[in-house]
């Protein structure tokens, strides 16, 4: 399974003001209501310097969305579309984003499970459908690169991303993707695949979340034998990198 992709991308971009006037009569309640919105405004800055610790790890246009939520007191939804369980890392980020922002104060996280189905069976069960659904303001999409190196070619593959990332920017959502957990194959390599992804990413100006590296070499605690699925060792190890991108945390 070969392929050639690649190109570039390119990417992109609250203040308030107090005024208060009145007669002697009353100034002292004008001065109190100051006194409150200037605390208030005291409140807004701290909150915004707390989450900014948090959010290092961000692209600014997730940055802005949050900082954005937090002003309008508007909690994201943030869809969770892999072939994990939602019992696995999707369970681990959600304790820990609601550890770090507040349970559904800032993120209402859901989970859209679609376990070993490829990227063809993505597409005939309309997945994006079923994402809009759920209403999200930020999908982080797995490619289900395991799941289709038994079943389609790496050129198959990159072709029904490519049309799976149509569907998605079509939500006009914001839209993360990120490769699927490693696996071992005798004809293809994983680092080939998920650099393959990553030009297809880049080419349609998706966000690319490459964990990829964060992989050992040597597999075997992380993958089952099995089902070549993950261990609980493996959920987690995935699981820290996106707590960390998510919060700094880890």
């Amino acid at each position: 399974m070969k392929a050639m992709v690649g190109v570039n991308v390119a990417a992109a971009v609250l203040c308030g003001a107090v005024m208060y006037a009145g007669t002697q009569h009353w100034q002292e309640q004008t001065e109190a209501q100051a006194s409150e919105v200037k605390t208030a405004v005291v409140h807004k800055e701290k909150q915004f310097s707390d989450v900014s610790a948090y959010t290092k790890n961000l692209p600014d246009f997730i940055t802005k969305q949050i900082e954005s939520s937090i002003a309008n007191k508007k909690p994201l939804t943030l869809v969770l579309a892999t072939s994990a369980k939602e019992a696995g890392w999707p369970q681990q980020l959600k304790k820990e984003l609601a550890a770090t922002y507040g349970s559904d104060i800032l993120f209402m996280v859901k989970t859209l499970s679609y376990g070993s189905r490829t990227t063809d069976e993505l597409l005939s069960s309309h997945i994006a459908h079923q994402i809009d659904e759920l209403q999200p303001n930020i999908i982080l999409f797995e490619a289900p690169l395991k799941n289709d190196y038994q079943h389609l070619t790496l050129d198959e593959t990159l072709e029904n991303t490519e049309k799976l990332i149509y569907q998605l920017k079509d939500l006009k959502k914001t839209l993360v993707l990120q490769p699927s957990q490693p696996y071992i194959s005798q004809t293809e390599s994983y680092e080939e695949g998920v650099e393959a992804i990553r030009g297809v990413a880049e080419k349609n100006c998706v966000y690319y979340l490459n964990h990829s590296l964060i992989w050992p070499f040597h597999l075997g605690e992380y993958i089952n034998k099995n089902d070549g699925r993950l261990t609980k060792k493996g959920g987690e190890v995935w699981g820290n990198y996106l707590v960390n991108w998510f919060t700094s945390k880890k």
